[in-house]
């Protein structure tokens, strides 16, 4: 497998994705620390690390002005951005460890089967997945968006722990919980 060049694509992604830097670092800071309370190993906490950092790789293929829009997505436009796994999973499937590119492309998946892009729900869904797709949300909720403030820290913990077994994985949740009581989510600057 052919070494692929992670700094060059995040310099790209850096480019169209709002605080991609901080944003990117704080998922897969999340990301491992969450595997790592799941007991996994030092590969797959590796490949955590990279699909943290990669997870919205494919958002580079999307417009400025939609990853950007102050309001909601039309129609339209929400088909596109949820196109962004897949564009991410294409870029990397032939360059990346298959588990990496893997939890790229299922990284909006929900527990309950009603995420994308293939509606897979619960186990079926790569454990890596599940556990980039907390992070993320956290992340997502604690920042300023284009579209929303960054919301408090105690609203996202309780949003996650609301929506477990339905949109997240109950046990990656579970350690979600017992990082926040320690004190040890990622804060953005805007949090």
């Amino acid at each position: 497998m052919r070494e692929f060049p992670k700094d060059i694509l995040i310099e790209v992604m850096e480019g169209v994705i709002e605080d991609l830097h901080g944003h990117v670092h704080r998922v897969s800071d999340l990301a491992v620390n969450l595997g790592s309370g799941l007991g996994l190993g030092e590969d797959d906490l590796e490949r955590l690390a990279l699909a943290g950092v990669l997870h919205d790789v494919g958002k580079i293929h999307l417009d400025a002005g939609i990853l950007g829009k102050p309001g909601p997505l039309n129609e339209v436009e929400r088909d596109l951005m949820q196109r962004h796994p897949e564009l991410g999973f294409a870029m990397t499937r032939h360059r990346l460890d298959p588990k990496i590119s893997e939890a790229i492309l299922y990284h909006h998946e929900r527990y309950d089967g009603k995420g994308y892009p293939f509606g897979l729900e619960g186990e079926g869904i790569p454990l890596l997945s599940r556990i980039v797709l907390v992070a993320d949300a956290y992340d997502a909720m604690t920042s300023a968006r284009a579209y929303q403030p960054a919301l408090p820290v105690d609203f996202a913990v309780h949003e996650i722990t609301r929506n477990a077994g339905t949109q997240f994985d109950p046990a990656v949740v579970d350690v979600f919980v017992e990082l926040a009581a320690i004190d040890k989510l990622p804060l953005s600057l805007s949090a």
